[in-house]
This record gives structure tokens, sequence and C-alpha cells, in this order.
């Protein structure tokens, strides 16, 4: 777990923790935005969500094009989500855990998640 600016954490998914999850297809959420959300793993953010509201998000972008999803949970249920699109969902998904933009940065920034450009490198 890495400890963000403004009391966000992160728990990156790299792909082998990603690969060693059971590959069963959520049933209750529209996954064709979701590539890596399986039934498992929305269990489990389905009950960190109980003690504090938790977003999953994805993102690729390879050349400066790409695309990235978020969706938020709250209580045991999702309250937000899935969002796909070129910008804004994961801006979207931080803005309702509670983070502020400061004048000159967004959401993505003002919780510290430009200073890593590689999900590798958090692992570090």
């Amino acid at each position: 777990m890495v400890t963000l600016n403004q009391g966000i954490r992160l728990i990156p998914l790299p792909d082998d923790v990603l690969d060693a999850l059971p590959a069963a297809p959520t049933s209750d959420l529209e996954t064709k935005t979701l590539t890596h959300l399986t039934a498992p793993l929305a269990a489990l953010i389905t009950h960190l969500s109980q003690a504090e509201r938790v977003a999953y998000v994805e993102a690729d972008y390879f050349g400066g094009t790409g695309t990235q999803v978020a969706a938020v949970w709250d209580g045991g249920r999702l309250i937000w989500g899935p969002e796909q699109g070129k910008i804004g969902p994961i801006n979207h998904a931080l803005r309702l855990l509670g983070v502020r933009r400061v004048p000159g940065q967004d959401e993505f920034e003002a919780a510290g998640l430009n200073r890593h450009r590689h999900l590798d490198d958090w692992l570090a």
C-alpha cells in the first residue's frame, strides 16, 4: 500500500497479481470498460468499502493516447461508475474520495498520482 497526499492510499495491482486472481467475470457490473475487474476483486472492493470509500481505476495510455475508467464504492455498494473516457473519470473518482485540487493542479496531481507514470514504479 502506498500513502498518497490528502489521506489517499493506493494499492497497485500489477499484472502478476491480477493474473493470480480467479478469472470469474463480475455479474453485477457493466464490465466492457473494466478490463481487470473480476468478481473476486469486486467482492474485495465491496468489502473494503464498508469501512471507507474505495475507488477502482484503470488507465491505459501509450504515446499520449488512451483511456481511463473508474468506479467508486461506499458502504458496500457501487455509488458511481464505471465511467470511461480519455480524461476525467479518475479525477471524478478522486473528488468522490475527498481529494481537493489546488490552483494549477487537477485531482490526479493533488493526490500525488503524478509521481510515477508506470505501475511498476509504485512497487519499487
